[in-house]
């Protein structure tokens, strides 16, 4: 199948609403997520109130020939993860289920971190191999675990220096 990538600037997002929570939707309702539809809404409502308050929302997605969405990355700077110092925040990386394991993910990863500014970046993901894992093969190292909020499961906030 083939794909390209392309911006998806912070004034377009929203437009996309429908098609980032159905893809959202998909990938999270399986492993190793196993999310209810009202995390797809959660994670795309938070993306796009970032995209409209933050001047360096950065995204980019994944289309197939058509146009039809298959993934996004979205990101922006941020001290949430670290506390104090500024970093990019790697904050969602998608890729519909159907479509995952064709590097799609991958270069939707390298060319949101082409597209931020120089400097670490951070993410926080669930503490499984699988994640953790293809992280780390992409470069990024375990700085912390956490367990946020009321939440049962543990997650990993990853580091990479850029």
């Amino acid at each position: 199948m083939t794909h390209r990538l392309a911006d998806l600037p912070a004034g377009e997002a929203a437009g996309h609403r429908d098609e980032l929570l159905a893809l959202c939707a998909q990938a999270f309702c399986g492993a190793p997520w196993h999310e209810p539809p009202r995390g797809a809404v959660r994670t795309v409502d938070r993306l796009l109130d970032s995209a409209d308050r933050r001047d360096d929302f950065t995204a980019v997605a994944a289309l197939d020939a058509d146009g039809a969405l298959l993934g996004f990355a979205a990101g922006w700077t941020d001290t949430v993860l670290t506390g104090a110092e500024p970093a990019f925040e790697l904050a969602e990386l998608v890729v519909a289920p159907g479509h995952q394991g064709l590097g799609i993910g991958r270069g939707l990863h390298d060319a949101l971190l082409a597209a931020a500014a120089p400097g670490p970046a951070l993410l926080m993901t669930l503490d499984v191999p699988e994640l953790t894992g293809r992280y780390a093969r992409w470069g990024w190292t375990v700085a912390d675990r956490r367990r946020p909020g009321r939440e049962e499961r543990e997650y990993v906030v990853m580091r990479r220096e850029r």
